[in-house]
C-alpha cells in the first residue's frame, strides 16, 4: 500500500470512530470477563500508584477499571469523537497519535501501556516504530498490554456497531512477538480468545527491557 493510500485508510478509520463514537460506547459498555482477567493481570505486574498511557481509550471502557484497581491512566485517543465524549463526562484526555505525536508527560516515563484493540489499525511497517516509540517513553520493566486481531493480511470491515469503513492489519504470533522483542519489550504471556463476530484475538503482555 503506497503512502497516499496508507494515509487514506488511517483517516477513513479515524472518521468512522468519530461518526459512530455513540454507538460504540453503548455497544462496549460491559466488561466481559475476558478483559477483566486481562486487566487484573497486568495491573498485577505494576508497581503501587503505577502511571499508564492508554493507547485508544475509546468511550473510556478499560481507563475505569484500571483506576478502579488502583491506576493512574492518562486517557488518549486518535479520535476526536472518542476524545470529546471523555472530556463530556469529566474525564481528562487527549487526541494522540501514537505513530506521529509526542507521547511524552510532564510528569515523566510511564509505568505502563495499554493499548487494547487498537494497534490493530496501524499499518504492518508502521507498528515497529509505534512500539519503539512506546518504548522510549516508558521506565526499564514497564508493561505492556497489546491486542491485536490474529490473521493473515489486512481487510476494510463495516461488522458491528460501527457501520463505515475501517482498516485492520491482522498479525500472527511469532512476526508479532519479533516486531515486540524488537522494539525493546519481552513477552511475558500471550493468550489467545475469540471476539465478536467470530474474530480471534492474540493477547500480549510485554515487559520492557533495555538493551543489553
Amino acid at each position: 500500500m503506497d503512502v497516499e493510500l496508507i494515509e487514506a485508510a488511517g483517516d477513513a478509520t479515524v472518521k468512522a470512530y468519530d461518526a459512530f463514537a455513540r454507538e460504540y460506547a453503548e455497544a462496549r459498555a460491559t466488561v466481559p470477563d475476558s478483559v477483566r482477567t486481562l486487566v487484573e493481570a497486568f495491573v498485577a505486574g505494576l508497581p503501587a500508584g503505577a502511571r499508564v498511557l492508554e493507547i485508544g481509550s475509546g468511550p473510556g471502557r478499560d481507563a475505569l477499571l484500571l483506576e478502579q484497581l488502583g491506576v493512574r491512566v492518562r486517557r488518549t485517543d486518535v479520535s476526536q469523537g472518542f476524545v470529546t465524549m471523555l472530556r463530556d463526562e469529566g474525564y481528562d484526555a487527549d487526541v494522540l497519535d501514537s505513530l506521529h505525536d509526542d507521547l511524552f508527560s510532564p510528569e515523566g516515563r510511564y509505568d505502563g501501556v495499554w493499548a487494547s484493540a487498537c494497534l490493530l489499525h496501524v499499518e504492518r511497517a508502521d507498528l515497529p516504530t509505534v512500539l519503539a516509540r512506546l518504548a522510549e517513553v516508558s521506565v526499564d520493566g514497564a508493561l505492556l498490554h497489546v491486542g491485536m486481531k490474529e490473521g493473515d493480511g489486512e481487510s476494510w470491515s463495516t461488522h458491528g456497531c460501527v457501520a463505515a469503513p475501517r482498516h485492520f492489519v491482522y498479525w500472527r504470533e511469532e512476526p508479532l512477538r519479533a516486531a515486540l522483542s524488537d522494539a525493546g519489550w519481552q513477552v511475558e504471556a500471550l493468550t489467545r480468545s475469540e471476539g465478536h463476530s467470530d474474530d480471534h484475538w492474540l493477547e500480549v503482555r510485554a515487559r520492557r527491557v533495555d538493551p543489553a
